[in-house]
């Protein structure tokens, strides 16, 4: 056998390093929520992970698809069905605060929303494997709470997501404090009161009596 073919044996059975995909992605995000999509590069990206761009170039072929992969990889908040519509309300809403908490998440989730505007790629995959199986999941929250017949049957399945997530992405840009040490514990508060809200709505929308909270 020649030495040829034995090097592209070697070469065609070599594995991937189970290192890189995680340090290449979490490079990739931190550079984008500081710099933005025109920061994103494959050689920035390469630099700050301390990988080769071939290692890279294999498994990623475009800067869409490193993108929205990295932002695949996060703790992305998904409804999960914890046994009532309240368990469930209160589960997503934690993921989100975990979301929220995180290094470099928010910001670069603000960012990627504007550049999809004007990216059709970018758009197309962040929607494919990122944002469409979060909301469908979303959504199934109302569907299972109609089926144990805890909501109307004429509630949007859509409502409940929008409210917690607008919410939350409302009070967290807008907010006058968001630098200060304190925000986090306050965007904690001031979210967790407005789940209450919406739980309340939910059980006087559904017929059954709203929790009356002690003057104690």
């Amino acid at each position: 056998m020649s030495s040829t073919s034995e090097g592209t044996r070697r070469r065609a059975g070599r594995k991937r390093d189970p290192r890189v995909e995680p340090l290449v992605l979490s490079a990739a995000l931190e550079i984008y929520a500081l710099q933005g999509w025109r920061g994103l590069t494959f050689d920035a990206v390469a630099r700050a992970a301390k990988i080769g761009k071939p290692a890279i170039y294999r498994r990623w072929e475009s800067r869409e698809l490193l993108l929205v992969s990295a932002f695949n990889r996060t703790n992305f908040p998904t409804a999960r069905d914890m046994g009532s519509l309240e368990a469930d309300v209160r589960d997503y809403h934690a993921q989100w605060l975990d979301w929220y908490a995180a290094p470099f998440l928010p910001q670069a989730g603000n960012r990627i929303l504007v550049d999809c505007t004007s990216n059709d790629e970018l758009d197309r995959l962040y929607r494919e494997m990122v944002i469409g199986p979060r909301t469908r999941a979303a959504r199934q929250v109302t569907r299972r709470a109609i089926a144990r017949g805890e909501l109307d049957p004429r509630t949007s399945p859509a409502t409940l997501p929008d409210l917690i997530l607008g919410g939350m992405f409302m009070h967290w840009v807008f907010a006058p404090d968001r630098e200060e040490p304190a925000f986090a514990a306050s965007f904690e508060k001031e979210s967790a009161a407005l789940v209450e809200v919406i739980l309340q709505g939910l059980r006087h929308g559904s017929g059954e009596p709203a929790e009356e909270e002690s003057d104690a």
